[in-house]
């Protein structure tokens, strides 16, 4: 299954239509962009900075670029557990990937470990049901679903759960642009995403952990009713095959074994490899829960519950020397055009990677790109796109998956500072588009003044990038040794169908 906007096309327009998206900030003044976690504070926000005297403000971060990589450090964290672990993702899917972290929850249950499960209940991506939650119930596992909306409210519906986040024990936790599910740890063998997560563990895990506590016990965070058994003879076979199903996710099987020991063996090297980073200054900010159609209108909307957006507009504003992007998707709204060309006046040199038609999971978004990106890069913008392709960065578990299409997915930015002011990154859950701007709740985690971590992030995105092809010019492209190449990836990607997106892709940008 691929992710996010892929099967929400057909209903978009006219959610967007109806939701009055236009009012959302519009009498915020772009200028003010500067310090405003300071001026208006935060729920979701800390700023820790660390004192070498006292040990107050340490904290170490750890760079996952690996999908397997990533799934190991997962399953180690869950291992490790001895008192709680929290768990919060947009997608969770009955899948290998989630089997294998299912089975170390239960796991990690069993030896009197506090489970607890928050996922997002989008019609679109949702499959972990009232089943599945009813067996973990069993074992103890508190699971709840975010946003239960039915469809007919067509506006509510929008406002997802975008936050990915794992904390064990309130003293480690990892995020980043994975969810759940085979795609984001290279097991697929249709379509992976290249990814990148942070792994951190000190001070700034507890306010991670506060986060998720208020999310979890909102109202808009649903206890699930366990299914009723039916008396439809019918429906009762359909009950007793889903009970079925859900105790054979529940069991080991030679499959999932094998899986476990081969991404066990190529995870090992990996890791071992790996350094974890002292952050000088480390900042985590998070949007707030319970975001509707009707908060909209009856609160301060963008005070109360948009708060990243402005975190990471803050830091871009302080940029003087570069800014690179690393998004899956870019559609800008009138703010970020703003900024954007407020960074070109200033001669700030910037540089993004994204999605080329070949590698994107969302057709009518490539759409909106390509009706922009060469006035990007006409503008003096560097931008790369990634061809769709399998890169040789770490080993796979079968040549099948090598061979499936690929497509970028890491929300990472990295900001380039002259002087004495330090440089700094950002991973976490942000898209350069308007669903993060607007109704999706995001987190980011935030690294400043350690050089060693920038170049490390700086170099992967980079290496990923030359990688893939480069915009030199209307409908023009060069691969890393310059030979022309197709602007829309690699492959045969199918433009037509990308060109009848056109409508739903001007509105989905337009009314926003």
């Amino acid at each position: 299954m691929l992710f996010t906007y892929r099967s929400i096309a057909s209903t978009v327009s006219l959610s967007l239509l109806l939701s009055g998206c236009n009012w959302v900030y519009w009498d915020e003044d772009f200028e003010s962009y500067h310090d405003l976690s300071s001026s208006n504070p935060y729920p979701f926000h800390q700023v820790d900075i660390y004192q070498p005297d006292s040990g107050v403000g340490r904290n170490y971060i750890t760079v996952l670029n690996s999908g397997i990589a990533a799934l190991q450090t997962r399953i180690d964290m869950i291992q490790r557990a001895h008192k709680t672990i929290e768990v919060e993702y947009f997608i969770f899917s009955p899948d290998m990937s989630g089997k294998i972290i299912v089975q170390e929850l239960v796991a990690a249950a069993k030896r009197g470990v506090k489970v607890r499960v928050l996922i997002d209940k989008s019609a679109t991506v949702f499959e972990f049901d009232e089943y599945y939650a009813d067996g973990l119930k069993a074992h103890g596992i508190d699971v709840r679903y975010y946003n239960a909306a039915p469809l007919y409210y067509i506006s509510t519906i929008n406002f997802r759960n975008h936050r990915k986040l794992l904390v064990v024990d309130g003293k480690e936790a990892i995020t980043g642009g994975r969810n759940i599910e085979n795609d984001y740890f290279d097991l697929s063998e249709q379509y992976n995403f290249l990814d990148r997560d942070l792994h951190v563990s000190g001070s700034i895990v507890k306010p991670m952990q506060d986060s998720f506590n208020a999310f979890f016990e909102h109202d808009i965070s649903e206890r699930y009713q366990s299914p009723e058994v039916p008396n439809n003879r019918i429906e009762l076979q359909k009950y007793e095959r889903k009970q079925e199903a859900v105790q054979a996710f529940l069991a080991h099987t030679e499959i999932e074994v094998a899986t476990r020991a081969r991404i066990e063996a190529i995870a090992r090297p990996i890791l071992k490899a790996k350094k974890a980073y002292l952050c000088p200054e480390t900042t985590f900010t998070s949007d707030a829960p319970g975001g509707s159609f009707w908060t909209r209108f009856k609160d301060p909307y963008s005070d109360n519950y948009r708060f990243l957006r402005k975190t990471i507009f803050d830091k871009v504003m302080t940029v003087d020397d570069s800014l690179i992007l690393a998004s899956p998707y870019l559609l800008n709204n009138r703010k970020s055009e703003h900024l954007m060309q407020i960074l070109l006046d200033r001669d700030i040199d910037m540089t993004l990677y994204t999605n080329s038609l070949s590698s994107t999971d969302a057709t009518y978004v490539a759409a909106q790109l390509y009706s922009h990106v060469y006035d990007w890069q006409a503008a003096g913008m560097h931008i790369y796109l990634h061809a769709g392709e399998w890169l040789n960065e770490t080993a796979t578990v079968s040549k099948a998956v090598e061979n499936a299409r690929w497509g970028m997915h890491s929300k990472t930015q990295v900001y380039k500072r002259n002087g004495d002011a330090q440089n700094e990154v950002m991973v976490g859950t942000y898209n350069i588009d308007n669903r993060s701007n607007h109704y999706n709740t995001e987190m980011g985690l935030f690294c400043r003044g350690n050089d060693q971590l920038v170049d490390e992030i700086e170099e992967s995105i980079r290496s990923r990038a030359k990688n893939g092809y480069q915009i030199v010019g209307d409908e023009q492209a060069i691969d890393s040794q310059n030979n022309p190449v197709n602007v829309y990836g690699a492959g045969e990607p199918d433009t037509t169908k990308m060109k009848f997106m056109w409508l739903p892709s001007w509105l989905f940008n337009f009314l926003l």
